[in-house]
């Protein structure tokens, strides 16, 4: 019999020798910022599954007109509403026309049906826009969580190139009030962005802890950006030869983009060690797609997830018939021993197994010709 351990750990290897060739695909896509998926699955030719498609054409048809909107998609009556509930919104940069705006968005829904094809949330960040959904309200709550962050090649401390930094920050920082911010300060463009469901204020206290961070993090590149959850702020410096590009590296990476692949490669490899460690099977709840890494290493993820997770469910089963098998083969073993302890004690009766002339001589209970051992 195989044991459990031995199948789960050939299963384990196969699918992370896959998992270590999907991360080495390199990315060609410069457009795509970032992807999550939520960690929650619905089922096929369900009502909530009927929702999200309805939610994604309203976003893409309300793209065309504006370049901001929110939808809450529910049931019809007569289903269980509550539980089959989405709500999602989309985000255009204010620059953009409204059919590059309608085109981010198709764009945007196209790749979260590959990426995401049975997540009950997600989100996607391209240059032009953003897209959301999930099957609980995220509506006007803020999130300065920290999604993506990017630096480019450090300028060394260039007091003039980081005071014009400084400035170009502190100009997108400083109070008009706008979701949508942009400024050139010399050679310093920046750009910043709320989601449109916050308050005033609220995207206020976003973008500022996205600047501290951004200038924590990229204190001396040439280009940054950083993408927290409901905003994000962003500056290049265009007298820099290293713009960013599809060789430049996310926060994956490391910032002088060398080896980021690599290193990623044996991150995700230590968190699936370390979630094998402690007994689970879990992948961590959120990978971004970043530009140096595969924009598809999401997809493939969730497919190896449910593989594995399929995996554990067979070792478990393999396991618990195991221990039946066990159990039943140890009730044998002692009904066995039982029965040989009868006959045992049959053949040290003198009268049984042989014709008794006086029941009186058997101390047992007796037939007519034969004596039983009384237990």
């Amino acid at each position: 019999m195989i044991q459990p351990t031995t199948l789960f750990f050939s299963f384990f290897i196969s699918y992370l020798i896959m998992f270590i060739s999907v991360l080495s695909i390199p990315t060609t896509n410069d457009s795509d910022i970032y992807v999550q998926c939520s960690q929650l699955y619905f089922d096929s030719m369900t009502p909530y599954e009927s929702n999200v498609n309805s939610l994604f054409t309203s976003l893409v048809d309300s793209s065309s007109i504006y370049n901001f909107n929110k939808f809450q998609i529910s049931s019809p009556p007569g289903y269980d509403s509550q539980n089959d509930v989405v709500y999602g919104l989309f985000q255009c940069r204010a620059d953009l026309s409204s059919s590059n705006c309608k085109q981010c968005v198709t764009n945007s829904v196209s790749q979260l049906k590959t990426n995401c094809p049975v997540s009950k949330g997600g989100g996607i960040q391209l240059d032009g826009c953003l897209v959301k959904y999930d099957n609980s309200s995220f509506f006007g709550v803020e999130d300065n969580m920290e999604v993506l962050k990017r630096c480019g090649p450090s300028v060394g401390y260039n007091s003039e190139v980081l005071n014009r930094v400084d400035a170009a920050l502190a100009n997108l920082i400083t109070g008009n009030g706008q979701y949508f911010r942009s400024c050139d300060f010399g050679s310093i463009q920046g750009v910043a962005q709320c989601v449109q469901d916050l308050s005033a204020s609220d995207c206020q206290d976003c973008l500022s802890e996205a600047c501290g961070r951004l200038r924590s993090e990229c204190e001396t590149s040439t280009w940054g950006d950083m993408y927290l959850g409901k905003c994000y702020i962003r500056y290049i410096d265009q007298g820099n030869d290293n713009h960013r590009g599809k060789n430049n590296c996310t926060s994956s990476c490391s910032k002088n983009g060398e080896g980021g692949n690599d290193s990623n490669i044996w991150k995700v490899i230590g968190y699936i060690l370390a979630a094998l460690a402690g007994g689970g099977l879990t992948l961590s709840a959120t990978i971004s797609i970043k530009n140096c890494c595969n924009k598809h290493l999401h997809k493939k993820v969730i497919k190896i997830r449910m593989e594995l997770e399929r995996t554990k469910n067979q070792v478990k089963q393999v396991k618990t018939e195991a221990e039946s098998a066990t159990k039943e083969a140890k009730e044998a073993k002692e009904k066995a021993n039982q029965a040989e302890e009868e006959v045992a004690r049959m053949k040290n009766n003198p009268f049984c197994g042989r014709p008794m002339p006086n029941s009186s001589y058997c101390p047992f209970k007796s037939t007519e010709s034969w004596c039983i051992y009384e237990v």
